[in-house]
């Protein structure tokens, strides 16, 4: 089963093939490319940097075409973090679960979210504003739902004190995630990062 990639789809296609005549750009844009491109700048910059003109102009659209599909900004950010939820969470909750041994789904979820390769600038974004209402809902639902599951992996395997095992394994992603960061320089890349993989699963699993 391979590692499925948490990269946010880009706007539609705006090659010659793709245009219907008489219509804009604007106009074939879907809420969907609103979502995507306000999910990437949330990654970057957080909720101060998301603006409507600034999403317009990166998808080369009207404000229009924002409010065709969202009544304000704040409906846009609940998209955003509606779907953020669902790709990070609960789309890796399902891959995992496909997996029959609790012990290799913790690992199978190790490689994707302590990998170096793994895309976690939303999370710490998203945690800089945690004074926000509605990032600070979203940011329970997705920390409730990440703990349970992992929790849930730990009882089958029979480990004591489980929700503990659970939280420690839960900040060690969150710590990792910061430290990438705030100063990418000194989190493990490469062969390190490959090896602090194998001593996270030796020390959180094993």
């Amino acid at each position: 089963m391979e590692s499925p990639t948490n990269d946010f789809e880009g706007p539609a296609s705006s090659s010659p093939a793709d245009r219907t005549p008489g219509r804009s750009n604007s106009q074939r844009l879907g809420g969907s490319d609103w979502v995507d491109a306000a999910l990437r700048e949330l990654a970057v910059g957080g909720l101060g940097s998301l603006s409507i003109e600034r999403l317009a102009t990166e998808l080369g659209a009207t404000k229009g075409s924002f409010y065709w599909h969202f009544t304000n900004r704040s409906a846009l950010i609940d998209a955003a973090l509606a779907e953020w939820e669902r790709r990070d969470t609960d789309q890796l909750i399902e891959r995992a679960s496909e997996i029959d041994d609790p012990r290799e789904r913790l690992r199978w979820l190790f490689r994707v979210v302590f990998s170096d390769a793994g895309d976690v600038g939303i999370d710490t974004a998203l945690l800089a504003d945690a004074q926000d209402p509605a990032v600070a809902a979203a940011l329970t639902r997705v920390a409730t739902k990440r703990l349970s599951y992992i929790e849930a992996q730990y009882k089958q395997m029979g480990t004591k004190a489980a929700a503990h095992r659970a939280v420690l394994t839960y900040t060690a992603f969150v710590g990792l995630a910061q430290l990438r960061h705030s100063t990418p320089a000194l989190a493990p890349q490469g062969r390190r990062s490959t090896n602090y993989l194998s001593h996270i699963a030796e020390w959180l699993i094993d």
